[in-house]
């Protein structure tokens, strides 16, 4: 068994992460000013609907951290008056969806907004359009979703991802106490505080969920038995139903999933497939060395592990700046955060794969460590560069002798081929030795995607940086520069 948390830890913990009563009367206020806003406009227009209720952490769950809590208020629509039955499934089903929720929040979300002087209030796209405002200083996203029973959910299926939200706040109300809500809110602390929560996570691209911390407290029943099935998650799933690891893996959704967290309310969906292998592993990572630390003499540093800080602004040290490239870009708000985030990480892993290899496959600048990291508008890619410079040519590998056709291409290719062990070898020259100028100019290529680059400096370039130094560096022990001393010597005095 995992050992139980310290109750003076515990305690002191709690009285940094609860809302205060301030805090959930204001974001009561605000649902409720929201609320009457949409009924009205929705009386005004004709707009039918079944509900308009607050889901997440904010809702009925009540498992909101103080000075971390935004408001998701859903809007439940009746699929029968949608025809929604017949529209067929999958992407043929986008459109028209589309279309209605971008018409709902046109003519009903927007002006809702607009009558309690919302700021910042812009429409939003996920995968379907909603309204993103900003209501006495809390984030608020307004969201449209069928109102499906659960037998409906079970035997057919969401018509829209959020439709099961609904269906997940009414799971966890019913299970939780106040001691388990206290419980989510310890582990969902040292999750932000590993800085791999949620879909603005600074480690991996997607870290983990609200609803996911709560399904393994519930089914721990505390956070002792949550931390216990989290550290064996890989071996063992989390499922309602108990199926084995070995048959869940045989489901094609499943099969490529790091980790399993079933979903109770819909079995056959698994809460964490879209949580990253690098995010996963370095919570597990933290989790075990604060479970090594003796609470007799590390309280200080045990609490600290669980509350969440800024990721450090400090500069690297002089070993390491030869070796670390960042490149700064701004967005243009024309859409959802996470469009912009998917887009720049899908940009970064290519870059990176230009690094390492060659054209041809022959090594590059070695191994590469990245990760993206964003504030409001302002994103920052950061690259850990085993060899930042390289020389101008390399001995390329050529066919086997044996093969001769291919041998005599190549031999074509590059005249003066050489012999040797078999194979034919080939002295190339290199377009790009430095590894910091390739990053400008294939950044440069992309700038016109919705991003332009900015100057790097500030606090996000030098925060991607420190996540790659503190937290990555330390996770990928085989990466060449967390082999070397001066690291090794770092991680004495480096936090947790």
């Amino acid at each position: 068994m995992v050992r139980t948390i310290d109750e003076r830890i515990r305690s002191a913990v709690l009285e940094k992460i609860r809302p205060t009563e301030e805090e959930i009367q204001q974001q009561e206020r605000s649902i409720e000013i929201l609320r009457n806003a949409l009924v009205e406009r929705a009386e005004s227009i004709g707009q039918e609907f079944t509900f308009i209720e607050a889901q997440g952490s904010t809702g009925p769950k009540q498992t909101q951290l103080h000075g971390a809590a935004d408001i998701d208020l859903f809007v439940g629509l009746d699929p029968s008056r949608y025809n929604v039955t017949s529209m067929k499934k999958g992407a043929k089903r986008k459109e028209p969806l589309t279309k209605l929720f971008d018409g709902l929040v046109e003519d009903w979300f927007i002006p809702a907004a607009k009558r309690v002087n919302a700021r910042n209030v812009m429409k939003a796209y996920s995968q379907h359009p909603f309204l993103s405002l900003v209501l006495n200083g809390l984030d608020v996203d307004i969201i449209a979703c069928f109102d499906l029973t659960q037998e409906e959910l079970t035997r057919y299926g969401p018509i829209t991802a959020v439709d099961r939200t609904v269906h997940h706040t009414r799971f966890v109300t019913g299970h939780v106490d106040d001691t388990l809500r206290d419980d989510i809110r310890i582990l969902k602390s040292f999750a932000r505080a590993s800085h791999a929560y949620g879909d603005t996570c600074a480690v991996g691209q997607m870290g983990f969920t609200g609803y996911a911390i709560e399904l393994l407290v519930i089914f721990g029943n505390g956070l002792e038995g949550a931390i216990e099935t989290l550290l064996r998650l890989k071996e063992k799933p989390l499922d309602p139903l108990n199926r084995p690891a070995s048959d869940l893996r045989k489901i094609p959704n499943f099969r490529d999933d790091f980790v399993i967290i079933i979903d109770p309310t819909d079995t056959q969906r698994n809460v964490a497939s879209s949580f990253s292998k690098r995010s996963v592993e370095w919570v597990f990572k933290r989790l075990r060395h604060m479970l090594s630390l003796d609470a007799r003499t590390h309280a200080d540093s045990i609490i600290n592990m669980m509350i969440e800080r800024p990721i450090p602004t400090d500069h690297l040290p002089k070993w390491l700046v030869p070796h670390s490239i960042s490149k700064t870009l701004r967005t243009r708000k024309e859409a959802h955060y996470t469009l912009y985030r998917d887009k720049l990480y899908r940009l970064t892993r290519q870059i990176a794969s230009s690094l390492r290899r060659e054209i041809d496959g022959e090594s590059k600048f070695g191994e590469v460590l990245w990760e993206i990291y964003f504030e409001e508008d302002v994103f920052a890619m950061g690259f850990m560069v085993e060899h930042p410079k390289i020389p101008r040519t390399y001995r390329r590998k050529g066919p086997p002798l044996k093969m001769t056709q291919a041998a005599k291409k190549f031999r074509q290719a590059h005249p003066d081929a050489l012999e040797r062990d078999g194979y034919l070898w080939a002295v190339v020259e290199r377009k790009w030795t430095s590894a910091r100028e390739l990053v400008d100019h294939l950044v440069e290529k992309v700038t016109t995607e919705g991003f332009e680059l900015t100057p790097d400096t500030g606090q996000v370039p030098a925060r991607v940086l420190n996540t790659l130094y503190r937290y990555v560096m330390r996770l990928e022990e085989d990466f060449p520069l967390s082999k070397r001393q001066e690291y090794k010597d770092a991680l004495r005095i480096l936090e947790w």
